[in-house]
């Protein structure tokens, strides 16, 4: 079997990788360092405190999980495993779902830490062109969107019972 993404490729991503991390963590000490309450409506506002810290949070682990995914496919290529590495490659070159979900639920503007961290991101050879085009949608967005604004659920049972 052929190797499709060689070791220095996937060196470069790594530590590009293991400084975004280390960016986001940066910025997800900020947000825990505000102190937000995990109570009242503030789970349901895309951008509250609550969001942009699980946000934020999502991102850090999000890229912990992927330097190590980046790792045991290094240790595969590395060893000459690289059967042991099929199917790990395309998903290395998707990147992550932590930068798209994770930002997404983020208060505007972003951290500093969380742009720098971004922007590594984009400048790695490694990934495909729709992972950077989530890394750009993240990088461009005035507001955070998710949770989506909806009305509040009434059951049927209940409402069927208010005048």
């Amino acid at each position: 079997m052929e190797r499709e993404i060689g070791i220095d490729q996937l060196v470069a991503a790594m530590k590009a990788v293991d400084e975004a991390g280390r960016l986001f963590e940066e910025s997800l000490a900020v947000y825990e360092a505000r102190g937000p309450k995990r109570t009242g409506d503030d789970f349901t506002v895309a951008g509250g405190s609550v969001q942009t810290l699980q946000g934020a949070e999502e991102m850090a682990l999000g890229a912990r999980r992927f330097l190590t995914e980046l790792a045991v496919l290094a240790g595969f290529a590395t060893a000459g495993l690289d059967e042991r590495a099929a199917g790990r490659e395309q998903a290395a070159r998707a990147g992550f779902a932590a930068v798209a979900g994770g930002g997404s639920r983020m208060a505007r503007p972003l951290l500093e830490p969380t742009l720098k961290g971004l922007r590594l991101l984009l400048d790695v050879g490694l990934f495909a062109p729709a992972f950077k085009a989530e890394v750009e949608d993240v990088l461009r967005a005035e507001e955070a969107t998710y949770p989506a604004p909806s009305a509040r659920r009434v059951p049927r049972a209940v409402a069927a019972r208010t005048p």
